[in-house]
């Protein structure tokens, strides 16, 4: 797979970020896997899908059940840098997206 100036594309990803840290799994993706093709002014090019919200989806249907609240309150959660070093309890923590679709 050649790219512009001859350089391979890959996009870094990490597996299982729902799991502790150690259950973690490291790896690349060629860009090239991601793209499909579409026309664009008259032309196939190749693009990346675009990735909608689901609106069934539990992280949005709990946005939705607060949309009032949060309109008129400050509530948020601020939970600073990701740590990616330290005890279990900072760093192990899945974000609130996968927690939700966890559930």
């Amino acid at each position: 797979m050649l790219i512009a100036a001859g350089k391979t594309g890959y996009m870094s990803s990490v597996k299982n970020t729902n799991l502790p840290v150690d259950q973690w799994v490291a790896g690349g993706i060629p860009i090239t896997m991601m793209m499909n093709m579409e026309k664009r002014n008259g032309e196939m090019k190749p693009v990346i899908k675009k990735a909608l919200v689901e609106l069934d989806g539990k992280p949005f249907q709990y946005f939705a059940s607060q949309r009032d609240k949060w309109a008129t309150e400050t509530s948020y959660v601020f939970p600073g840098p990701i740590q990616y070093f330290g005890p279990a309890e900072v760093c192990d923590q899945p974000t609130k997206t996968l927690t939700l679709e966890k559930q």
